[in-house]
């Protein structure tokens, strides 16, 4: 496999967010290949912690995306009003389960269509004086902060102005 990122450049990397490549190094890897070259990150968000990719895992590699530019966000947030809609499972446990899912993959895509599926059915149980579970609460929240971050060091803003360009983004609609 050709290395295609070098140490320095950030990266989100699944549900982890955006990472540092710290370096490429040989790391010690159980099993019957005692040692594997890697690359090494560093969550933004968890500074203490060092993630290790092996180079000849295309599964995990596939994990590590570029950061987007502000026109592909723009773009994103455009397609975002235009997708069909996550419908609403009413089961809570098969719910919990696809959130999960999703906040573990950690694609952009999924995440703005769970906002929005989570946020519709709060305006609708808000119209029957109901509000949202803490778990589908909590899925929305922890969806909006992996975006906002993104967004935020693509776009060179603080979190929460990032979350507001994309609140005003989506609030076209």
């Amino acid at each position: 496999m050709s290395q295609q990122y070098e140490p320095g450049m950030h990266v989100r990397y699944g549900g982890t967010g955006i990472c540092l490549i710290d370096r490429v190094e040989e790391v010690p890897y159980p099993g019957p290949q005692p040692m594997r070259l890697c690359y090494v990150l560093k969550p933004l968000r968890n500074v203490g912690m060092e993630v290790s990719v092996p180079l000849d895992n295309e599964t995990l590699c596939a994990k590590m995306q570029p950061l987007r530019s502000r026109e592909e966000i723009d773009s994103m947030l455009d397609a975002a009003l235009q997708d069909t809609e996550m419908p609403w499972n009413e089961e809570r446990k098969l719910r919990g389960a696809e959130f999960r899912k999703i906040l573990a993959g950690g694609d952009a895509h999924e995440l703005l269509r769970m906002i929005r599926c989570i946020l519709r059915q709060s305006k609708i149980l808000r119209a029957a004086g109901k509000h949202l579970s803490a778990m589908d609460d909590n899925a929305r929240k922890d969806a909006a902060r992996m975006l906002d971050e993104e967004f935020a060091f693509s776009l060179n803003m603080t979190p929460e102005e990032a979350s507001n360009y994309i609140c005003e983004k989506l609030n076209q609609e």
